[in-house]
């Protein structure tokens, strides 16, 4: 199977189309070049529902018998980031977690300090408070990424049972 065959196997979102596009604008107005392997790591972040690291995104390609190098995931998800196409975001694992940005409303992470469960909220009015903060300090809000770390429901009765994760 060619490399545009293993490519082939599903269509794109509308979503990924669009970003596809605004990648390859940027690319060529920055003079990069922009390859296959960098459109399908695009690809893979815009079509997955969930927060990816580098190896995770190589060890999703490899699976798919996609060649690319490690070193092109890193230098493309920098890319991606300086093009405000993903956010990096820590989700307590001592390394960056990515997600795609365009087309996606500012939320918030909570992440589970025992389980490491995340969950994705939206809302309006944490976005007033820091629509506030930032006018307040001369500043217009633009996207943000923030992270909180609780300890979802089930962990709390877990602790309380003492059947503490190491």
């Amino acid at each position: 199977m060619t490399f545009s065959q293993k490519n082939a196997q599903k269509e794109p979102s509308q979503q990924t189309m669009q970003v596809e596009s605004l990648f390859k604008a940027s690319m060529k107005e920055e003079a990069y070049r922009c390859t296959r392997e960098r459109l399908v790591i695009l690809r893979e972040i815009y079509e997955s529902d969930s927060h990816l690291d580098a190896d995770e995104i190589f060890v999703r390609l490899k699976k798919k018998e996609i060649s690319v190098s490690r070193a092109t995931v890193y230098h493309t998800l920098d890319l991606l980031f300086k093009f405000n196409l993903v956010n990096k975001i820590d989700l307590g694992h001592k390394h960056t977690h990515y997600e795609k940005s365009y087309g996606v409303d500012n939320h918030l992470h909570i992440i589970c300090e025992d389980c490491e469960r995340v969950v994705e909220v939206q809302s309006d009015e944490l976005n007033k408070i820091l629509e506030k903060l930032c006018q307040k300090n001369g500043f217009t809000l633009g996207s943000f990424s923030l992270q909180v770390f609780a300890k979802c429901r089930e962990a709390q009765n877990d602790t309380r049972h003492g059947n503490m994760k190491p």
